[in-house]
């Protein structure tokens, strides 16, 4: 699995406490009756000022490298964090 940072988001909460979002784009590997494909998925991270860190990543969402990247663009634009992915993606699907 390798994965490629997208993007990043920084929001201060209603406490004063900043949470770093970084989103990557996750490529993996598969095979189909022995022929090598290669799945996109995404990964958020999320981390704050006292050095929580919190992640969640959901693989091989699509084949096409374009959508999973719309997609990224999306979810950044909506500050979602990792709690909220699957939810996010099954809205955008």
């Amino acid at each position: 699995m390798k994965k490629y940072l997208k993007g990043t988001r920084q929001v201060i909460t209603e406490n004063n406490r900043i949470i770093n979002l970084e989103y990557y784009l996750v490529e993996s590997t598969y095979y189909e009756k022995d022929k090598a494909k290669i799945a996109y998925g995404i990964e958020i991270l999320k981390r704050d000022n006292c050095n929580h860190l919190e992640s969640d990543i959901v693989s091989k969402v699509t084949d096409s490298k374009d959508k999973i990247i719309n997609i990224i663009n999306k979810l950044i634009a909506n500050i979602v964090t990792p709690v909220g992915i699957v939810c996010a993606i099954d809205e955008l699907f």
